[in-house]
């Protein structure tokens, strides 16, 4: 535990959803050395929401707020600079809209490698209860009696995955559900983990992604194009996904331009991207 550790929550407007996130990371059984907030250009009102979260948190971390202006999505952009400003040997990142489990950071840190990137699931927490944990300014930090009975008993959408937000350390019961077993694009973008150094070999963020679709599989690729490999953090450092209406799919122009990139990454072994936290050339 001896690393400096950032954790780095990208955010584009939402503040409510976002102050869950930092209180989830505040009650963290290891605290970060900082939080860094990355926002693709959200406006006064999240703005507002950090001052406040800044003065209440400054006890337990610093929080530091990188902003861009909103022209459109940029996410990969405002990660690379967020990392830029980063002093941590290790980043963990996690969505915004997304509560930690107290362990998540231990966790994390705990399956650490120089030649891994880590990635966990999530929950996905029904839209019913997501607006009641928001009205009231309450965090999840475990799959308890609340998400079970959602996921049965609430209108639909109701609560999904819940299995993921338990934590199995027993290696028998992990390999017989699989919890070890991860695909070699089986990155999430709201639960993963690296090295700085590894963050900065495969190039950071490949800012041609044109929305949020794979752009975080991509990051997987490049890894393992690299000659690093992917361990899989399920089950282990758990997250909790507040619901939102996702705004993609898959006849999208964006996510088939998207898929062209990563495709192309994986036919020609590319282990590192051209426009990202610093800008190649052929």
């Amino acid at each position: 535990m001896n690393m400096q550790i950032s954790v780095i929550v990208p955010t584009y407007n939402r503040p409510q959803a976002l102050r869950l996130c930092l209180l989830s990371l505040s009650e963290q059984s290891v605290i970060p050395h900082e939080v860094l907030i990355a926002d693709d250009g959200s406006g006064q009102e999240t703005r507002s929401m950090f001052e406040r979260m800044t003065k209440e948190l400054s006890a337990v971390f610093p929080v530091r707020h990188v902003w861009q202006e909103d022209v459109g999505f940029r996410k990969p952009r405002i990660l690379n600079e967020t990392v830029r400003h980063s002093t941590g040997d290790y980043l963990i990142f996690i969505d915004w809209h997304c509560m930690a489990h107290r362990h998540f950071v231990r966790h994390h840190v705990e399956k650490s490698a120089p030649d891994a990137i880590l990635s966990g699931k999530r929950v996905d927490i029904g839209k019913e209860l997501t607006e009641k944990l928001l009205r009231e300014g309450r965090v999840i930090r475990s799959s308890g009696l609340t998400l079970i009975l959602d996921s049965f008993m609430s209108a639909k959408p109701r609560s999904r995955k819940v299995l993921e937000g338990f934590v199995i350390r027993n290696k028998f019961i992990r390999k017989a559900m699989h919890r070890d077993r991860i695909n070699n694009d089986g990155v999430w973008g709201c639960n993963f983990s690296l090295y700085k150094d590894l963050f900065i070999a495969i190039n950071g963020c490949d800012e041609d992604f044109l929305d949020g679709s794979i752009e975080d599989n991509d990051i997987g690729i490049r890894v393992i194009n690299q000659g690093k490999r992917i361990v899989s953090v399920r089950n282990f450092a758990n997250i909790f996904y507040l619901w939102h209406q996702s705004s993609w799919s898959f006849d999208n122009e964006k996510y088939q331009s998207n898929l062209a990139i990563m495709n192309r990454r994986i036919a020609n072994r590319e282990p590192y991207c051209l426009n990202g936290i610093v800008k190649k050339s052929i």
